[in-house]
C-alpha cells in the first residue's frame, strides 16, 4: 500500500503544494494586514486552515474516483482492500500535515507575541478538538468514498447524481439515527466545537477557561460499526469492479 501512497502523491503532489502555498500566502497577508495577533487573527487562521484541509481531502477522494476509473489502475497487482484504504490514508496523511502546519504557526505566535487572550486549558482542549475533527473528517470521506464507489458500479447516465444523492442521505440519515437511537449525535465538524467558555480563577491565560460539554460516547461507537460496514461495501464493489 506504500507504493500505492507514493503513487498518489505524485501524481497530486502539485496541487496539494499549489494549495499549501496559496494557504501560506494568504496567512502572511492576514498577519501584516492585522494590527495586533488576537482572538479575530488566530479565528481567521483556523478557518483559512479548515479550508486547506477540505481542499486536500477532496484531492484524497478525486484521487480515489480516478483510480476507480482507470482501467490501468486496474491493471496493477494491488487488493480491493489496498484500494480502498490507499486514498484514506492518503486524506489522513494530508489532514495531520495541515495540522502540523497549524501548530507550527501557532508556536510562532507563541515565540514572538503575548498569547494571555488564549484560555488557560487551550492545549488539553485542543487536543480533543483535534481528535474529534479528524474523526469527523474521516468518516464524511468514507462516506463520500462509499457513495462514489455506488455511483461508478451503475451503468446509467444518472449515477452522478445518484451518487451525490446516496451522500446526502448517509450525512442526514446517519444524525437522523444517532439522535433517535441516542438523543444526540457525533457526526459532523460542529460536535469538535461543542464546549462552553466560562470565567476562570487561574493563570495561565486569559482568565476565561474551556469546558466541554458531555458527549455520549454511544454515537461514537455507533459510527466506527457503520464505518466498518462501508469499507467492507466498499471492497466487494470494487472486488466486484475489479473482476469485470
Amino acid at each position: 500500500m506504500l507504493k500505492l501512497l507514493k503513487y498518489d502523491l505524485r501524481r497530486r503532489r502539485e496541487r496539494i503544494l499549489v494549495f499549501i502555498v496559496i494557504t501560506l500566502l494568504v496567512q502572511a497577508g492576514m498577519w501584516i494586514s492585522s494590527s495586533a495577533v488576537g482572538v479575530e487573527l488566530v479565528s481567521l487562521n483556523l478557518a483559512a486552515y479548515c479550508v486547506l484541509a477540505i481542499a486536500l481531502i477532496f484531492i484524497a477522494v478525486f484521487s480515489y474516483f480516478r483510480n476507480l476509473k482507470s482501467y490501468q489502475r486496474r491493471l496493477l497487482p494491488v487488493t480491493a482492500l489496498q484500494t480502498v484504504l490507499s486514498p484514506l490514508v492518503f486524506a489522513l496523511l494530508l489532514v495531520l500535515a495541515v495540522i502540523a502546519l497549524g501548530l507550527v504557526h501557532l508556536g510562532i505566535y507563541w515565540l514572538l507575541y503575548p498569547m494571555d487572550f488564549l484560555p488557560g486549558n487551550i492545549l488539553t482542549v485542543g487536543f480533543r478538538c483535534l481528535l474529534q475533527t479528524v474523526w469527523s473528517t474521516g468518516f464524511m470521506t468514507i462516506m463520500g468514498m462509499f457513495s462514489i464507489t455506488v455511483a461508478l458500479s451503475m451503468r446509467n447516465k444518472w449515477r452522478i447524481w445518484v451518487g451525490i444523492a446516496i451522500l446526502a442521505i448517509l450525512q442526514n440519515g446517519f444524525a437522523y439515527l444517532e439522535n433517535l437511537m441516542f438523543g444526540s449525535y457525533f457526526i459532523g465538524l460542529d460536535n469538535a466545537f461543542n464546549f462552553e467558555i466560562y470565567k476562570g480563577t487561574q493563570p495561565p491565560g486569559s482568565g476565561f477557561t474551556i469546558k466541554y460539554l458531555a458527549t455520549n460516547q454511544w454515537p461514537v461507537l455507533f459510527e466506527l460499526a457503520v464505518a466498518c460496514i462501508l469499507i467492507y461495501s466498499m471492497v466487494v464493489l470494487v472486488k466486484r469492479r475489479m473482476e469485470v
